[in-house]
C-alpha cells in the first residue's frame, strides 16, 4: 500500500497488451487461428478462458483433422462433440471434413447438423470421406438461415414437401447424387446467384427454380443434363460447361439446346466451353440457323480440336458473334499437320467480315507447334488491331524455329506483345464461383 492508501500493483497482475485490446479485435485474432489453436488460448488467464467458445466460425477442415491425428488418444467424434458442447452463441459458418476420421456412424453427423442448423448457420460446408457417401438429413433442408451451401460426396434427397432454400445465394455440389422425392428433384432458391455442379449424378432429375442465377458451372457430369431447367435464368453472367457428353431426356417434350440457352442469356459476360459443347453449339447455329449475338461477352474460354475443320470454323463463328470480346483463352485439345482442307480454310479468311477490334488479350495453352495452329495464330494477329498481349504456352521444350516463325508473323496492332514459353498461363475450364 502507498501512503495515500492506494494498492501497489504487483508484478504480473497488470494486463498484457493483447488482453487490453478491444473485444472485436481479439475475436478477429482468434478467427484467424485454427479452432484447436484458438481453444488453447483458454489457458492464458480467466479472461481468455471462454473467448474462443463464442467464435461464430468453426472450421473443422482436413488440416484440423490431421493436426489431431498425431495424438495417441485422438477421437474425432469426441473432439467435435466437445467443441459444440462448449460453444456459446450462434454458429455463422461451419465447415466439417471427415476425410481420414473414424466415424462410428452417420447418425453422429446428423446430430452435428441438427445442432448447427438450430444455431443460425449461414455458411455450411460438408465434405465426406472419398470412400463414403452421406445422405443429407432433413435438418439441412429445413434450415431457413442458409445462404451458402457446399456439399462433397453427399446424397441430395429433399423431403416431400420441400419449400426450398429461400435465402440461399451460393450452392456448390461435388460428387453429389440427386435422388428425387417424386418425379424431379426440385430446388426452389429464388435468391440463388452462384451454382456449381461438379461430378454429380442424377442431374436428369434436377429442376432448379432460380430466376436470379448469375453464375452457372457444370463439370464432368456422369449423367446427362437437361438444359431447359435453366431457361428461366435470363440473368446469367457466367456460364461454364465441361462435359464428356450430353444425352437428351427422351421424356422431355421441351428440350432446350445450348444455343437456345445462349440466346436467352443476353447478359452473358464470361463463357467457358469444352470441345464437345463447341460442336454441340455449332449444330444448332450452323445447321438449324439459330441466330444469336453475345453483345455483353468479354471473356471466352474454349477447348479446341484443331484436327477438325468444323470445330475451327464454328469457333471463329462464335468469336465473330461476340463483338465486344476482349479476352480469348484457348486450350488445344488435339491437332494435326496433315489436314489440307483445314490449312486451305485458314489460309483464305474470307469468312470474317470485320476485324476483331475489341480483342486485347489472347492465351493459347498446350500449343503443339502444328501448322494448323500456326496459321490460326497468324490469322488472329492479322485481325486484332487492339491486341495488347498474346501468350502461347506448350508442355514440351520450346522449338526455336517455331518461336522465330511466330515472332515474324505480321501484327496489325502496333502494341501487340507475343510471349511463347512452357509456362501455363491459365487453368482452362476452371470457373471461380
Amino acid at each position: 500500500m502507498t501512503k495515500g492508501g492506494k494498492r501497489v500493483a504487483v508484478k504480473g497482475e497488470s494486463k498484457d497488451r493483447i488482453s487490453g485490446l478491444p473485444r472485436n479485435v481479439i475475436d478477429r485474432i482468434l478467427e484467424l487461428l485454427q479452432v484447436h489453436d484458438a481453444a488453447r488460448t483458454s489457458i492464458l488467464s480467466r479472461m481468455w478462458r471462454y473467448n474462443w467458445a463464442s467464435l461464430p466460425n468453426l472450421v473443422l477442415n482436413h488440416h484440423f483433422n490431421r493436426s489431431f491425428k498425431k495424438e495417441s488418444h485422438y477421437n474425432f467424434k469426441e473432439v467435435v462433440d466437445d467443441i459444440l458442447l462448449l460453444h456459446i452463441g450462434d454458429i455463422v459458418k461451419f465447415v466439417l471434413d471427415t476425410r481420414g476420421a473414424r466415424m462410428p456412424s452417420h447418425a453422429v453427423i446428423d446430430k452435428w447438423m441438427l445442432y448447427v442448423t438450430r444455431n443460425g448457420v449461414k455458411d455450411l460446408t460438408l465434405r465426406i470421406s472419398d470412400n463414403d457417401t452421406y445422405t443429407l438429413p432433413s435438418s439441412v433442408f429445413n434450415c431457413s438461415t442458409l445462404t451458402k451451401l457446399k456439399l462433397f460426396k453427399c446424397v441430395f434427397k429433399p423431403p416431400n414437401p420441400f419449400l426450398g432454400f429461400l435465402n440461399l445465394t451460393t450452392l456448390h455440389l461435388k460428387g453429389t447424387t440427386f435422388v428425387p422425392a417424386t418425379l424431379y428433384c426440385v430446388i426452389k432458391a429464388p435468391l440463388l446467384v452462384n451454382l456449381s455442379l461438379d461430378l454429380c449424378r442424377g442431374t436428369q432429375y434436377l429442376n432448379i427454380v432460380s430466376p436470379g442465377l448469375k453464375r452457372l458451372y457444370v463439370a464432368d457430369s456422369h449423367s446427362y443434363l437437361v438444359l431447359d431447367c435453366f431457361m428461366n435464368c435470363t440473368n446469367l453472367r457466367l456460364l461454364g460447361l465441361k462435359f464428356n457428353g450430353v444425352v437428351d431426356n427422351p421424356t422431355n417434350d421441351k428440350i432446350s439446346t445450348l444455343a437456345k440457352l445462349l440466346v436467352s442469356s443476353t447478359a452473358l459476360e464470361v463463357l467457358s466451353l469444352d470441345s464437345f459443347f463447341v460442336e454441340l453449339l455449332s449444330v444448332d447455329v450452323v445447321l438449324n440457323g439459330i441466330p444469336f449475338t453475345l453483345n455483353c461477352l468479354w471473356r471466352l474460354l474454349l477447348d479446341i480440336d484443331f484436327s477438325k475443320m468444323g470445330l475451327i470454323s464454328r469457333t471463329l463463328q462464335l468469336i465473330k458473334n461476340s463483338p465486344n470480346l476482349s479476352e480469348l483463352g484457348i486450350c488445344v485439345h488435339a491437332t494435326s499437320d496433315n489436314a489440307e482442307a483445314i490449312l486451305k480454310y485458314l489460309d483464305t479468311p474470307s469468312y470474317l467480315e470485320r476485324p476483331l477490334d475489341k480483342l486485347e488479350y489472347v492465351v493459347i495453352n498446350d500449343f503443339q507447334n502444328s501448322e494448323v495452329e500456326l496459321l490460326f495464330v497468324k490469322l488472329l494477329l492479322s485481325l486484332t488491331p487492339s491486341l495488347l498481349r498474346m501468350c502461347i504456352a506448350q508442355q514440351t521444350d520450346i522449338d526455336i524455329d517455331v518461336a522465330l516463325e511466330l515472332m515474324r508473323f505480321p501484327r496489325v496492332s502496333p502494341r501487340a506483345e507475343l510471349f511463347y514459353s512452357q509456362r501455363t498461363f491459365f487453368d482452362f475450364g476452371c470457373v471461380d464461383l
